[in-house]
């Protein structure tokens, strides 16, 4: 089995060393062969839904709880606004 490492850690954002590179070379192959074992276990009988739980979400209702007058005072104690909002520096660079 081939497996192009540079490819595979391109596809999952890995910067791997030569020698990461070299050892998943060697590596790699015998993990998928003992993974693919998996496909070898009878699973005929197990229930799909036999490791659920009655947990169920809990939900409350959407209510607001702050007045226009507190969103105002955090704003004005925020070190930047603009129009009303408070200012962040940005996250993405342009």
């Amino acid at each position: 089995m081939t497996i192009d490492i540079d490819r595979l850690a391109m596809l999952a954002k890995l910067q791997l060393t030569d020698e990461e590179k070299a050892m998943l070379q060697r590596q790699l192959p015998d993990i998928l062969e003992y993974i693919s074992k998996l496909q070898e276990v009878d699973t005929s009988n197990v229930d799909a839904k036999a490791y659920l739980t009655d947990a169920v979400n809990v939900l409350r209702e959407d209510v607001v709880t702050s007045t226009v007058d507190e969103l105002d005072a955090v704003v004005a104690a925020f070190p930047r606004q603009v129009g009303g909002a408070m200012e962040v520096p940005g996250v993405f660079a342009a």
